[in-house]
């Protein structure tokens, strides 16, 4: 997949997980250790991923200065640019069903770090803020995912 891409394309991609990842961690004013050991693991994870870009570009960004990612990341006065242009790149070199399946396992992963604290009494119930819901939700909108059907893509 990485071979659809320029390298500055490639370069600008490699920030997306990391932008997920700020975005929906931070959407409630701090990063929590568990949320950063979700991040850890998802990188850790990449050679299992099914979806063959998320998996190249994770494996990718393994080999990379990620505090440099993290850091570029971080800066969401980018957030909207990067994504509309992300998002043209993307719908540019992926079919509709690469598309929605990489994004949607990009939101997946943002799943899994919101849930990995906070929230819930006892550790039970909801562990998803409502800050951090909007923060999902408001990946969707950004890369216009078809949430009703995140899960058939994975199946």
């Amino acid at each position: 997949m990485k071979e659809k891409f320029t390298q500055e394309e490639w370069q600008l991609l490699k920030l997306l997980p990391f932008q997920v990842f700020v975005l929906v961690a931070g959407a409630d004013g701090r990063i929590d250790k568990e949320e950063v050991a979700q991040l850890q693991k998802d990188l850790r994870d990449a050679p299992f991923y099914k979806d063959l870009l998320h998996r190249e570009l994770f494996i990718d960004i393994l080999s990379s200065d990620i505090n440099a990612l993290i850091t570029e990341a971080a800066d969401v006065t980018k957030l909207a640019a990067r994504a509309s242009q992300m998002k043209a790149i993307l719908q540019q070199k992926l079919t509709p069903e690469e598309y929605q399946r990489f994004v949607g396992s990009m939101f997946i992963n943002g799943v899994k770090v919101a849930r990995a604290s906070g929230g819930g009494v006892l550790g039970l119930g909801d562990k998803v803020s409502e800050e951090e819901k909007r923060a999902l939700a408001l990946f969707a909108t950004m890369f216009d995912l078809d949430t009703a059907n995140v899960s058939k893509l994975f199946t």
